[in-house]
């Protein structure tokens, strides 16, 4: 009965932070990429995402100029990410942004000097800024 009694304080003394930490996992990130002055969405816009001088992610605005990602939070040093995009005819945007939630933002692009002119130069600027094409799978699973 007095192993009973102290198995029971035991239980009751540990602590299970493991169930409700407070520390996020995941930041998730929707950007939309509009040119500043025409307002028009600049569709196939690279995005890279940059913490502590290391690219921790990349990805490729859509047909409606919308980007949406996930950032691990492991891998952001002081809470804070360089964003740089390159935009089709647009000079590159760089601002760093603090995450303590998740980044919900339009992005204003100007267009301006450029080595990213024309959608078939996509595949040359992944090569250029070493990125490598996420693949992604479509249909159902059985």
């Amino acid at each position: 009965m007095k192993q009973l009694i102290y198995i029971v304080i035991i239980l009751f003394s540990i602590q299970t932070n493991g169930q409700n930490s407070t520390e996020r996992k995941q930041f998730r990130v929707d950007l939309l990429t509009i040119e500043k002055n025409t307002k028009d969405t600049l569709i196939g816009s690279i995005i890279e995402v940059f913490s502590g001088e290391k690219r921790i992610e990349t990805d490729i605005s859509d047909f409606d100029g919308i980007s949406i990602f996930y950032l691990n939070s492991k891998y952001i040093i002081n809470n804070k990410v360089l964003l740089k995009i390159h935009g089709k005819k647009c000079s590159v945007f760089e601002k760093e942004y603090e995450l303590t939630d998740d980044l919900n933002i339009t992005i204003y692009l100007e267009y301006g000097e450029s080595e990213y002119t024309h959608p078939k130069q996509l595949s040359e600027m992944y090569k250029k800024l070493n990125i490598k094409p996420k693949t992604s799978t479509c249909g159902t699973v059985d």
